[in-house]
């Protein structure tokens, strides 16, 4: 086995490894995100540990994050990704974790921090703990509730919650209609204000946003739900290998009478079923931080247990480094 950088003109090649080996829906570490961190102004390196023939038997996207005073961090999001029939998952892991440890000295990279997608259980938290120094919570959701969508219609309807069914109804009774397109990019930013604000939470900038778009093309669509020709309800939605994710929503507070966000899920789903997709991920899910959110997408599939991810950790390259840098977090 050797460890190699992928370069642009073979990201056909990485992303088909993403698409059939990762355990979810793989875009964060894709060429597709590769691009958008690039658009942003961050390195991005793609980092593959392969056989002799350079088939590629795992894969890391590793994101550099300036820090002060010239050093950085590497952040590597729901990543690495094995393949599937590795034997030897240890070794590859150690192979790649040795090049990254080489390439933080030349980097300056005082830590890399990884929230893999791997299920949370005890087997994968010895691993982790032997591989890394310390756990540090979550950077992508540390739970998510997944989907499949290998029934019909009519059996995914019949499995939800009656209040979910009874919302959508609703929605299609008021005559709420959807649509998508990049056009209603405006019309997504602008209750993505409105909801920040409601539920006084930070939202990434307006132009974070239209750089994903941008960048993502094809495997992002902005899914809209209309009232009278007025934007209600927005979705960012991902379709990307088996998987379409609920990535961000936003809704306007005024029109909450008309349920638009149930029949808007709802149509998504039935949009991915009719794109061949297999899984549908609703991202995110926190019954203690996000009661009210979680409860909304627990309503499509209550019958189906949460995905609950091994979280994130830090591996340290630089410890005195990385102690001020901990310090300086705790005083924000």
């Amino acid at each position: 086995m050797k460890a190699i950088f992928y370069r642009e003109q073979s990201v056909e090649k990485w992303d088909e490894f993403i698409r059939n080996n990762s355990v979810d829906f793989g875009l964060l570490q894709s060429s597709y995100w590769a691009k958008f961190q690039r658009s942003l102004g961050r390195e991005v390196f793609l980092l593959a540990a392969t056989d002799e023939e350079e088939n590629i038997l795992a894969a890391a996207l590793i994101i550099e994050q300036p820090l002060k005073f010239g050093f950085n961090y590497f952040y590597l999001p729901r990543g690495p990704i094995l393949v599937d029939a590795a034997t030897d998952q240890l070794s590859l892991l150690e192979l790649l974790w040795g090049e990254i440890g080489r390439l933080a000295q030349t980097r300056r990279a005082v830590f890399l921090r990884f929230d893999p997608a791997w299920q949370d259980n005890e087997a994968v938290q010895l691993l982790l703990s032997g591989l890394v120094e310390r756990p540090v919570g979550q950077v992508q959701p540390r739970q998510t509730l997944i989907l499949a969508l290998d029934r019909s219609e009519t059996e995914l309807l019949a499995a939800m919650k009656p209040k979910t069914r009874y919302n959508i109804k609703i929605a299609q009774k008021h005559k709420v209609t959807i649509d998508w397109g990049g056009d209603y990019f405006e019309d997504f930013w602008r209750l993505t204000e409105k909801t920040s604000q409601r539920q006084q939470i930070v939202s990434h900038p307006k132009e974070y946003y239209r750089k994903m778009v941008a960048a993502l093309g094809e495997q992002i669509q902005i899914m809209v739900a209309l009232v009278d020709r007025q934007v209600v309800a927005a979705n960012l939605v991902i379709f990307f290998g088996d998987w379409c994710v609920y990535l961000h929503g936003a809704s306007d507070y005024v029109y909450r009478e008309k349920m638009a966000p149930f029949l808007l899920q709802w149509t998504t789903i039935v949009e991915a079923k009719k794109k061949g997709k297999k899984y549908y991920d609703f991202w995110g899910v926190d019954e203690d931080k996000w009661p009210g959110v979680s409860r909304f997408k627990k309503g499509f599939a209550p019958n189906t247990a949460f995905t609950a991810y091994a979280g994130a950790w830090d591996k340290i390259y630089r410890p005195l480094w990385y102690n001020i840098y901990q310090l300086a977090i705790r005083k924000r």
